[in-house]
């Protein structure tokens, strides 16, 4: 005989079996690309060969492949969709990578490329990064929304990555690069 849940409990199941199944996706999205940039394709396969562009900034390289723009340093791994040169800047202070590291990173967002671009990145940072509606400036909270103006703007402990639908990307690669010390 099957149990009965409160509806509480039903949603709280179905929420912890959506946050496993995300973390399952943004793991293997992250360790196949990672393992692509790292390893590239085997020599034996048929596969086309890509071309691989680079393009340096402020001493960091970037390497092209597959679309996507990937930085390597020390022993982590970045995945852009742009590189450094291909943004605009935006004149923003945001906290450095250490505020976020060993903590729960929430996250707010419609936009599912921004979405994975960030997950795919701090993930290597944090204990863990949940999806909320819920702003709460006193934890690490990064609100992601279109706007008619693009910014990035910093307010206790939330960062708001906002701007017009077709720049999100960017202004959350360029949001990215702040926090990692690779533009100002």
């Amino acid at each position: 005989m099957k149990s009965i849940l409160s509806k509480h409990d039903t949603e709280k199941k179905t929420k912890r079996n959506r946050m496993i199944l995300g973390g399952i996706l943004v793991f293997i999205m992250f360790f196949s690309v990672a393992e692509y940039a790292l390893f590239g394709q085997d020599p034996g396969e048929d596969a086309i060969q890509t071309a691989t562009d680079t393009e340096n900034y402020n001493g960091f390289q970037f390497s092209e492949q597959n679309g996507y723009w990937i930085l390597n340093v020390e022993e982590s791994s970045f995945i852009f969709s742009y590189n450094p040169n291909e943004i605009p800047r935006i004149n923003s202070i945001v906290n450095p990578i250490e505020n976020y590291q060993e903590k729960i990173l929430y996250l707010i967002s419609n936009n599912s490329l921004a979405n994975s671009e960030i997950r795919v990145n701090m993930a290597q940072f944090v204990d863990g990064i949940l999806e909320t509606e819920i702003e709460n400036c006193r934890q690490n909270t990064i609100i992601v929304k279109e706007g008619n103006e693009n910014k990035i703007t910093q307010k206790e402990n939330c960062i708001y990555i906002e701007g017009k639908k077709e720049d999100l990307i960017k202004i959350t690669d360029e949001f990215l690069f702040k926090l990692l010390k690779i533009t100002n």
